[in-house]
């Protein structure tokens, strides 16, 4: 498999997951989303606003490499003010949002050539620390974030009695 096939595979994993994230929340009340379990982002909203802002960020941060017309959309969020920015108080409002972010980085990885994936992104933290990385793997980092702190969701749900089903990555792998 090619790095270009394993992060649209990542891009696609990354969609899947969220959409049944959002099935498995709608149902809860929005003080139940909002209350804090004691999770790095308090809560199961806290956590979920949590991704979207580090996906604009590293959006942006994307939008300023050289193979980044596919993320021109991008520059219609908002830059977070933090990592804990709240940006979606209600479920309604989220959920657009997080379907057009994860649309929006299928159709760049999708826009990728190899050489790209290769090039080098530089970037600069939040606390003004300047990197400079193969851009595909900062991707590969992007969707690792992603998975992480849907985990930390994952759990927040089960502790909640929900059960989101399986989430493994295998389930979109065919079978050779």
């Amino acid at each position: 498999m090619t790095q270009k096939a394993a992060l649209h595979l990542l891009a696609q994993y990354n969609q899947w997951m969220n959409a049944k994230l959002i099935a498995a929340i709608r149902p809860i009340s929005h003080d139940d989303l909002w209350a804090d379990r004691g999770a790095f982002f308090g809560s199961v909203m806290g956590t979920l606003n949590h991704l979207i802002v580090a996906d604009i960020i590293w959006g942006k941060r994307l939008a300023g490499h050289a193979a980044s017309s596919a993320l021109t959309p991008i520059h219609d969020y908002p830059i977070p003010s933090g990592l804990n920015a709240v940006l979606f108080e209600r479920l309604d409002d989220y959920i657009p949002a997080r379907q057009a972010l994860d649309h929006l980085m299928i159709t760049y990885i999708d826009s990728l050539g190899d050489a790209a994936l290769e090039s080098p992104l530089s970037y600069v933290r939040g606390n003004n620390e300047p990197h400079t990385k193969p851009l595909g793997l900062v991707l590969t980092h992007i969707f690792n974030h992603q998975t992480h702190h849907r985990g930390q969701t994952t759990t927040l749900l089960s502790q909640m009695g929900v059960d989101i089903g399986v989430t493994d990555i295998l389930v979109l792998i065919p079978e050779v």
